[in-house]
């Protein structure tokens, strides 16, 4: 996989591990993130986006619960 290739709605992925099981981690600057038009204390749709290193394009969405931490 070419991580430069994996984007969070649109954010480039900031770098990128693999976990115990090996699982690929993606890591993104928070930063980034928060400059996203999200709407707090609603659900908001983040969707994955990638290209794995054979060129097969990948992509998932997940609705995710936006808070603001007290």
């Amino acid at each position: 996989m070419s991580a430069t290739s994996v984007t969070l709605n649109g954010v480039t992925i900031d770098h990128w591990k693999f976990d115990d099981r090996g699982n690929f981690v993606a890591k993104f600057l928070i930063s980034d993130i928060k400059n996203l038009s999200l709407k707090i204390g609603e659900y908001n749709t983040l969707t994955l986006k990638g290209i794995t290193v054979n060129g097969v394009m990948f992509i998932g969405s997940q609705e995710v619960m936006v808070i603001k931490p007290k």
